[in-house]
């Protein structure tokens, strides 16, 4: 009995937990009595009872049957991948599901319209089809499955950012939509997603036992008589077809796949039936939970507030404490691939080629413009003083960030790191919006000194966590996407709270709009500063690439300059992230950029890849700019569709 005690008490304290937090939720401060009155003695002439029943009692139901049904998804999930990690966030099914559904209501008229929850399939297969070929030819190994969902995530999220801000005057309503919101004004939502999942859930527990022998191993299986390729195909379209439901109704909600079963798997839970279950359950209380603690501070503040941003929240810390709990299987750790050979190209031959693109880049964002008429050129002194703050503002911080991907690859001897992807970005972007949300006015000098203070609280973090796994490159990576993934859910969090969250957004999508020529001195005379000590110190550079023993023997102090490597980085991202806004992709495609064109060298990848940085973003800043006039995207979302567009085609090669 002694032993079955601390079996029980966590499913009674969770019992307690939840019925504290409906006391302290429940409408007009009734708690249980109201509820229980409205549940069996229910009046609709009592207006109180009527709130209740059409939005509090809905919105808990939601959040039991979306808990449910993500958490399913990522158990089946994560035992057909047999991938610890694998969810329908990381594999990129719940963004291209939000993309599918918008692209549908944007282009599919009104009198034709499907349900929404068909575009969002479409979507969610579309895009967790791209990550499986991305993966494939590393032989779908999970580290490369969620290197491909989170590179899909990034493009797939710059263009749904993109059709958000098109549709300017519903932003803020999108984009906390997006976030996961679970407010409710009628059963009817409920009523609608109920048969689709009963219809998926059932589909699953059909095909339960074959799934289980798929443990034995694929040749067993295939012996036994059961078509694997087959199962796990639909096992698969089964699980996205769940998350494409609940997210055509509420949105991205993030973490309840990884998190529910991976509780399960701690608790020792080894059938596969059990396992859909027990996350099941698991996924339903940990999404009712949050989404009452996501209640008392939305009426504190007098704002909606995304749910899913809440989970989010929650759920970063605990991956991070799987991540750092957990051995991970080999196939999960990184392998060097030494190229074959190099091929030798000039150097200055490639700096003189970029330089001249680089030039006539320039000139073109300075002089072709667009109007009602069509495109024109024009050097006039007035439009001048309109664009070349932004054009100069662009090309610096595409210098920044690429040196400081390169410098944050060559430490870390991992060529998927980056500013963005380690959440160094995300750290110092919170901490300016924070100021911004507590009505603070700061100069530019006091926004890099809190900047830096944010994207350096990350680094220690990085730091502090990545020492017990030796800075293995794989385990530093998801750290980062783990950490990035709880910053940006405080992101959300804060500007749900804010009346300029369109300008907020278009500024964290990577905005050159209002730059002027003093913010341009202090980007690159900040950015060239910083960019001297890694030029000076290229062989450094070199050495740390060889690992730590090898450097150690030739007199090089590996700590110090790891230390000295990440304050730059952090100095760096902090700078561009003060006047352009958090940018995606330019200091993780720049030095791969550099490096396809035979750049392998510290001295001479930096350059290149400054170079090649600065190109991209002078261009994505025209594109966003003259293109789509009269439509003027952020240079951050361009240089992202830009940059991913090549990134996955540098994945898959």
């Amino acid at each position: 009995m002694l032993s079955s005690f601390p079996r029980m008490a966590a499913p009674l304290a969770l019992l307690m937990l939840i019925s504290l937090l409906i006391q302290a939720t429940v409408p007009y401060s009734g708690g249980w009595p109201l509820l229980l009155q409205t549940l069996f003695d229910y009046d609709i002439n009592d207006y109180q009872q009527l709130i209740i029943h059409l939005t509090y009692l809905p919105r808990l139901a939601m959040a039991l049957m979306c808990g449910f049904a993500l958490a399913l998804a990522g158990c089946m999930m994560q035992f057909v991948l047999r991938n610890p990690i694998a969810s329908p966030t990381t594999l990129g099914v719940a963004a291209g599901a939000q993309l599918g559904m918008v692209l549908g209501i944007l282009l599919v008229p009104a009198s034709l319209a499907p349900p929404a929850y068909l575009p969002a399939f479409v979507g969610g297969a579309a895009c967790t089809a791209l990550v499986f070929w991305l993966a494939a030819h590393k032989g779908l190994a999970p580290i490369h499955l969620v290197l491909s969902g989170m590179v899909v995530n990034l493009f797939v999220g710059a263009a749904n950012t993109m059709l958000m801000l098109v549709n300017e005057r519903h932003l803020s309503s999108v984009f906390v939509w997006g976030a996961g919101a679970l407010n409710q004004s009628s059963w009817e939502p409920l009523m609608r997603m109920l048969p689709w999942l009963a219809i998926a859930a059932l589909g699953i527990a059909f095909i339960h036992r074959p799934l289980s022998a798929l443990a034995l191993g694929d040749n067993v299986s295939n012996n036994l008589g059961i078509n694997v390729k087959h199962l796990k195909i639909t096992a698969l379209a089964l699980a996205i077809f769940m998350t494409a439901v609940v997210v055509s109704e509420v949105g991205i909600i993030g973490f309840i796949g990884i998190v529910a079963p991976g509780v399960v798997r701690l608790m020792g839970v080894r059938q596969l039936p059990w396992q859909l279950l027990y996350s099941g359950l698991i996924g339903s209380v940990m999404l009712l939970i949050a989404d009452l603690l996501t209640q008392p501070i939305a009426h504190a503040v007098g704002e909606l507030l995304p749910t899913g941003a809440m989970t989010a929240l929650f759920g970063a810390p605990f991956l991070l404490w799987l991540l750092q709990r957990q051995r991970w299987p080999a196939q999960l750790k990184a392998t060097t691939e030494a190229p074959s050979h190099y091929q030798q190209r000039s150097f200055y031959k490639i700096i003189f080629i970029v330089s001249v693109m680089l030039a006539l880049a320039l000139l073109l964002a300075l002089g072709i413009n667009r109007d009602s008429q069509g495109f024109l050129l024009s050097f006039s002194p007035s439009l001048m003083e309109l664009r070349l703050p932004r054009v100069l503002g662009a090309c610096f911080a595409g210098m920044g960030l690429a040196i400081a991907g390169t410098l944050i690859q060559r430490l870390t001897h991992n060529p998927m790191a980056s500013p963005e992807v380690l959440g160094m970005s995300s750290g110092a972007a919170l901490t300016l919006v924070l100021c911004s949300f507590l009505g603070m006015t700061l100069l530019r000098f006091e926004q890099i000194l809190l900047g830096s203070a944010g994207a350096l609280s990350v680094t220690a973090v990085l730091w502090w966590l990545g020492r017990r796994q030796h800075f293995e490159p794989s385990q530093l990576l998801l750290t980062g996407i783990a950490l990035s993934a709880g910053l940006d859910a405080i992101l959300r969090i804060t500007m749900a709270g804010q009346e300029n969250v369109g300008a907020l957004l278009t500024w964290l999508s990577g905005s050159t709009y209002l730059l002027t020529y003093q913010d341009v001195a202090w980007l690159a005379g900040g950015t060239l500063m910083l960019a001297v000590a890694p030029l000076l110190l290229h062989r450094w550079f070199d050495l740390i690439e060889l690992g730590a023993v090898s450097a150690s023997s030739v007199g090089l102090n590996c700590l110090h300059v790891r230390r000295l490597t990440l304050l730059l980085v952090a100095l760096l991202t902090t700078l561009c992230t003060a006047f352009i806004g958090p940018l995606t992709f330019i200091g993780l495609l720049a030095p791969h950029m550099a490096r396809a064109l035979q750049q392998h060298s510290a001295l001479k990848q930096m350059i290149t890849a400054c170079l090649l940085g600065a190109l991209v973003m002078v261009v994505a800043d025209w594109i966003g700019r003259v293109v789509w006039f009269p439509w003027q995207f952020p240079a951050g979302l361009l240089s992202a569709l830009i940059g991913g567009g090549y990134f996955l085609y540098l994945m898959r090669r």
